[in-house]
């Protein structure tokens, strides 16, 4: 069952391979830039003009000796940062509407800048949603746990929120697929995601355990997992969620 859900997800890529590659370069570029900004922004105020003086500890040292503006340019830079991660979602909303386009037939990269400009508010709250939840989830079991059971409390409160988060893996495809809103988008992800837990359990540990395969090789093993295995992924999320939604 869960090789069908990746065969359909690399089939479909192949079939819509271009649009993929273009639309996420350019997802790339312009999350790029704007986290190089704010880690500039960071050197700037270090007064580190280039990578070559960080390996001079004395220097490096200097500069933080001037805590406040420091903390300023941290600060400057913490919304840079913000930034980037809202465009991600965003630009990460479009690559699952054009997961699901191309499970229809084809789809084009222009689709992306589409999506987000017709449910991208609404990717970026799901977001925001799932992350504060695994942060109180993250302070519930792994902190806890730890606090409880000292190091292998920790490793069990890690497993346990590992296991929780699959719950939320669907809440994007729900969100392209049925037009709706965060809250709806995730109480369907859980509903589909526990009634099928197995299944999608395994397709996420598929996609997580090639990646991790491919992070072995260096530079080549980034660039398949960026640009095939993660919208083969979406793709196979999309149809995972088709077929099974209630």
């Amino acid at each position: 069952m869960v090789f069908e859900y990746v065969k359909t997800g690399w089939q479909t890529y192949k079939s819509n391979f271009m649009s993929f590659i273009i639309a996420e370069l350019i997802a790339l570029i312009i999350v790029s830039i704007i986290v190089g900004i704010g880690t500039g922004i960071i050197f700037t105020t270090m007064g580190i003009s280039s990578f070559a003086e960080l390996r001079s500890p004395e220097l490096t040292l200097s500069r933080i000796v001037s805590v406040f503006p420091l903390l300023m340019g941290l600060s400057t830079s913490l919304i840079f940062y913000l930034i980037s991660a809202l465009i991600g979602a965003l630009f990460i909303t479009g690559l699952f509407y054009m997961a699901a386009e191309s499970l229809r037939g084809s789809t084009e990269f222009k689709t992306m800048f589409i999506a987000t400009k017709e449910i991208g508010v609404t990717g970026i709250l799901t977001s925001i949603v799932i992350c504060l939840i695994a942060l109180i989830l993250i302070f519930v079991l792994v902190a806890a746990f730890g606090v409880i059971f000292p190091v292998i409390g920790s490793v069990i409160g890690t497993v346990l929120f590992l296991l929780i988060m699959v719950l939320f893996s669907l809440a994007y495809p729900g969100i392209v697929i049925d037009d709706i809103g965060p809250i709806e988008a995730i109480e369907r992800s859980i509903i589909v995601a526990k009634k099928n837990y197995p299944d999608i359990f395994a397709l996420l540990v598929f996609y997580v355990g090639i990646s991790l395969a491919l992070t072995f090789i260096p530079f080549i093993g980034q660039i398949i997992i960026y640009f095939v295995l993660i919208p083969m992924f979406f793709i196979s999320l999309v149809f995972f969620y088709k077929r099974n939604r209630i």
